[in-house]
């Protein structure tokens, strides 16, 4: 840089030069906002039944049988109600791996490791939800929403419901963006003087999650698109989720590397047990 002119005043160029300023980082890292997800926590849970090995799991089911009229002088007909087994496979085995190199570790006045499992945590609970959601293409029906959900496509999930003789309790729904906001603009869903109570869909202080029809509903940012938006409607024991192993980091110091190898993985399985049960509902757009 030139020597600045003598007698000249210059200290405000020379103070906001980049050699002479500098540069301030937060105490704090900044993690990014995920993705809201939900179907996990919905779904039945059958890992227990896992946990001793095995790739695949059979479920049981037993048949229906009818009555029937007992003719005079004649002997009894006896039915025989063995169902087809289901089975599920335990067949995804997924990781996120990190490695945090010594120079990094050394310099660094974060502690990255903290920083790093929180993204490696959110990639495998991703996956495993993304896996639940893809189910849509096992469901027993469809109820086509066309552009935007309405009023009269949730009573046809309802009729859906009870076409299947599903059970009153334990009906959930899992739905994205825009049809989030189909479901607030209909007034009978949200308003006080409809309702008689204010909910949550009403003052989205804990985003949607209410109660329509006795069908509880859930927000989730993970729904997937397949040439139209997959809303997902199931009974709680319709689809199930296996986890063989939960998510467990495993961590090692490699001095080929010079780092420390961080990885985190899960073996698991999904599946759904009743498809008359498993109602997608469908938006031509996104979900």
């Amino acid at each position: 840089m030139a020597a600045p002119t003598l007698g000249s005043n210059v200290t405000r160029s020379i103070a906001q030069s980049a050699q002479y300023v500098q540069e301030q980082w937060s105490r704090e890292i900044q993690q990014p906002f995920d993705k809201i997800l939900a179907a996990a926590k919905l779904v039945m849970d059958r890992s227990g039944e896992i946990a001793d090995g095995g790739d695949i799991l059979r479920v049981p089911f037993v048949a229906g049988v009818d009555a029937r009229a007992k003719a005079a002088s004649t002997q009894l007909t006896f039915d025989s109600p063995d169902g087809t087994a289901i089975a599920h496979n335990i067949d995804k085995h997924y990781y996120s791996g990190v490695l945090i190199e010594d120079i990094a570790k050394i310099q660094s006045n974060y502690n990255l490791k903290s920083a790093f499992q929180q993204r490696m945590s959110e990639s495998i609970a991703r996956q495993i939800d993304t896996d639940l959601m893809a189910l849509y293409a096992s469901a027993g029906s469809t109820v086509s929403g066309g552009a935007a959900v309405d009023d009269a496509d949730m009573l046809s999930v309802v009729t859906a419901f009870d076409s299947g003789n599903t059970p009153a309790g334990q009906r959930r729904g899992i739905f994205g963006h825009n049809t989030k906001a189909d479901l607030l603009g209909i007034n009978k869903y949200v308003a006080y003087d409809q309702t008689g109570k204010k909910g949550v869909a009403v003052d989205g202080s804990l985003d949607f999650q209410g109660t329509i029809y006795g069908i509880d509903l859930y927000h989730s940012g993970n729904v997937p698109t397949s040439t139209t938006g997959r809303n997902l409607f199931f009974h709680k024991s319709a689809i199930v989720l296996m986890q063989q192993q939960k998510p467990k980091f495993e961590m090692e110091y490699s001095v080929r590397d010079l780092g420390t190898l961080i990885a985190l993985h899960t073996v698991y399985g999904v599946g759904v047990e009743r498809a008359a049960q498993v109602i997608e509902l469908t938006r031509t757009t996104a979900p």
